[in-house]
C-alpha cells in the first residue's frame, strides 16, 4: 500500500472511533423513549446549530453542487441561493413546532398531527412521507460513500464491500445512541462538511495557477464558446456563464438551448429544497431542543451566511475550475460525477495525508443528513 492509502484508513478509523464513543455514550444516557428519540429535549444551542446545518447540507452539496457547476456553469451556480430557503422554511414553522412539543408532550410529527386533527389517518400518511422520502435518499447516499471509497482506494475496496462497511457504522451508532449520537456525531461533520469544500477550492485554484489564471482561463474558455458558436444562449452569451433566459418551452423532440438551467428551473429547485426544513425528520429536531434560541442562529447565520459563502465562492471555484484543469490536463474525463475524487487525488503524491482527512470530510458530509433521517424515521415508525 502507498502512503495515501495508510492516511485514508487511519483518518476513516479516527471517524469511526468518534461515531461508536457517541453510540455508546447515547445508549448509556438514554433512560426513557424521549431520550432516546428527542434527546431528552435538551439538545444545546450549538450542538442544533451545527447538527441542522449538516442535516440540511450534506453529500450531495459537496459532491453534486461543483459537479453540476462544471457540467452547466454558472446558471445553475445561482441555484446556490437554497442556502436561503431551505432554512426559510424552518423560519415559519420550527419555532411553532416547538412550543408544541414543549406544550404536549409530542416526540414524533405524527403524534403532533393526530391530537391536532384527530384520527390515525394523519399519522400514517406522516410515516408514509418520511419512507418515501429516507428510504431512497439513505440509500442513494449510502451508495455514494462506497463509490467514493471505491475511487480513493484506486479499486482496492470494492463499491459494494465499501458501502456496506461505512452503512454499519452510521447504524450501529444511530441504532445505539439514538438523536443524541446524530446530533454529536453530525457537530463534528457540520465543520467536516464545510472544511472539505473551502480545502478543495484552494485546491483547484492553486493547480491552476491562481486567482488571475483562474479568470484568465474561464475567459478563454467563454472565448472559445463564442467562437466556435457552441453552448451559447438564444440571445447569443455563452452559457457557461449567462443564464438562458426566465424560462424555455421545450418538448420531447427538443432540447433547451444553451442550458436547461433557466430562472424558473433554480427557483423551482430552490423551492422543492424548502422541503428539507418542513420535512417530519426536522420537526423531531425541534421537538429535540432545550429552548428555540438556536433556530434564528441556524437559520440566518450558519445557513444562510456561511453555507452561503460557501456556496458562491469555492463550490463555483471548484466546478469552473474542473473545466480549465481538464482543458490543462491536469484532470481527464472529468464530469459532474468524479469532479472531488479527482481533486482530492491531484494530492496523492505531494500531501497523502489530505488525501486522507478529505475522504473524511466527503464521507462525513454523506452520511450527515442520513443519519438523522434514519434515526428520525425508525421513531416515528415505532
Amino acid at each position: 500500500m502507498d502512503a495515501k492509502l495508510y492516511w485514508l484508513f487511519g483518518f476513516v478509523g479516527l471517524y469511526w472511533a468518534y461515531c461508536l464513543f457517541w453510540g455508546i455514550k447515547g445508549a448509556i444516557r438514554s433512560k426513557t423513549s424521549a431520550d432516546y428519540f428527542v434527546a431528552g429535549r435538551s439538545i444545546g444551542v450549538w450542538v442544533f446549530v451545527l447538527a441542522a446545518t449538516a442535516t440540511s447540507f450534506s453529500g450531495w452539496t459537496f459532491v453534486g453542487h461543483p459537479g453540476l457547476i462544471l457540467q452547466e456553469g454558472l446558471p445553475y451556480a445561482f441555484a446556490s441561493f437554497y442556502a436561503l430557503t431551505i432554512p426559510f422554511t424552518g423560519v415559519m414553522f420550527l419555532r411553532r413546532q416547538w412550543i408544541l412539543g414543549k406544550a404536549f408532550g409530542h416526540i414524533t410529527p405524527g403524534e403532533m398531527y393526530t391530537e391536532y386533527y384527530g384520527g390515525n389517518a394523519m399519522r400514517l400518511l406522516t410515516v408514509l412521507v418520511a419512507f418515501l422520502f429516507s428510504v431512497p435518499y439513505l440509500g442513494v447516499q449510502l451508495r455514494a460513500s462506497g463509490d467514493l471509497f471505491h475511487v480513493l482506494t484506486d479499486g482496492m475496496v470494492s463499491i459494494e464491500v465499501g458501502m456496506f462497511a461505512l452503512s454499519a457504522v452510521v447504524m450501529i451508532y444511530v441504532a445505539s445512541g439514538g438523536l443524541r449520537s446524530v446530533a454529536y456525531v453530525d457537530c463534528a461533520q457540520c465543520v467536516l462538511l464545510a472544511l472539505g469544500i473551502v480545502i478543495l477550492g484552494f485546491i483547484a485554484i492553486t493547480h491552476i495557477g491562481g486567482w488571475s489564471a483562474f479568470t484568465d482561463g474561464l475567459a478563454a474558455m467563454v472565448t472559445q464558446n463564442l467562437a466556435d458558436g457552441t453552448k451559447l444562449t438564444p440571445d447569443g452569451h455563452s452559457s457557461l456563464v449567462a443564464l438562458p433566459g426566465s424560462i424555455q418551452m421545450v418538448s420531447a423532440n427538443t432540447e433547451a438551448v444553451g442550458s436547461s438551467w433557466t430562472g424558473i428551473m433554480c427557483m423551482t429547485y430552490m423551492f422543492a429544497l424548502m422541503g428539507i426544513q418542513s420535512s417530519p425528520a426536522f420537526s423531531m429536531w425541534a421537538f429535540a431542543n432545550k429552548t428555540s434560541e438556536p433556530f434564528r442562529l441556524q437559520q440566518v447565520y450558519a445557513s444562510s451566511v456561511v453555507i452561503g459563502i460557501i456556496l458562491f465562492t469555492f463550490t463555483i471555484v471548484q466546478g469552473l475550475g474542473g473545466n480549465i484543469l481538464e482543458s490543462m490536463g491536469i484532470l481527464e474525463a472529468v464530469n459532474d460525477k468524479n469532479l472531488v475524487p479527482q481533486l482530492i487525488n491531484l494530492l496523492s503524491d505531494s500531501t497523502p495525508w489530505l488525501v486522507g482527512l478529505l475522504a473524511v470530510c466527503a464521507l462525513a458530509a454523506m452520511q450527515s443528513t442520513g443519519a438523522a433521517y434514519m434515526s428520525t424515521f425508525s421513531g416515528m415508525v415505532t
